[in-house]
């Protein structure tokens, strides 16, 4: 399985939209559909530190299918907004609250790739800042996961795509937006031939 987290709670969101698009290229690419989980953010209730930790088999509906689409998929795009140069506070809440030893099938054996959204130019920094996030944790819980070198900016983004996530027909994005899945694609199957051949140490 494959997931994209659309991290903003908006209705109709930029970040939604780049979800969809995402979606829609590996269809393309041959992927079954059934096999790319999206959990709907607009039901996000995961709670901040103040008002509680998450417990395994006391999830809400929206938490339980983020922990089913990271503990089952081996490639999770993680996609943010910026919001005043920052990743969301949903994002960051989802990675302290799922980023415990009891969620840890989250995020063992998996490929991160993370994506920043702009309705203008921007979109770098919520990348970078969810990329170091991620390879902090994976070294706290001493997981066996990559956060992947390719990211992508979605910069001007209703310029781009339509709520459903279909082009607008900007070549220059299209193109590389599909590069990112592409790479992203590549970087989980060779991960996985990696895992099912033992290394032979010589």
């Amino acid at each position: 399985m494959i997931g994209i987290l659309c991290g903003s709670s908006r209705a109709n969101s930029n970040t939604a939209r780049v979800g969809k698009a995402i979606r829609r290229i590996l269809v393309s690419k041959g992927i079954d559909a059934t096999l790319i989980a999206i959990p709907d953010f607009e039901n996000y209730d995961i709670p901040f530190s103040n008002g509680g930790s998450l417990k395994p088999g006391a999830l809400s509906t929206f938490s339980q299918a983020v922990y089913e689409s990271m503990a089952g998929s081996k490639l999770i795009f993680i996609l943010s907004p910026e919001y005043n140069w920052f990743p969301t506070p949903e994002i960051i809440n989802l990675i302290n609250q799922f980023g415990k030893k009891d969620f840890s099938d989250c995020w063992e054996g998996k490929i991160f790739a993370t994506c920043g959204i702009s309705s203008g130019r921007g979109g770098r920094i919520p990348a970078i800042q969810m990329g170091y996030m991620l390879n902090k944790l994976i070294n706290f819980m001493n997981c066996n996961s990559i956060v992947s070198a390719k990211s992508f900016e979605s910069q001007f983004t209703p310029k781009a795509l339509d709520n459903e996530g279909y082009s607008l027909g900007n070549a220059e994005y299209d193109a590389g937006l599909e590069d990112f899945v592409q790479y992203n694609l590549n970087l989980m199957r060779k991960a996985d031939i990696l895992l099912s051949e033992p290394l032979e140490i010589r």
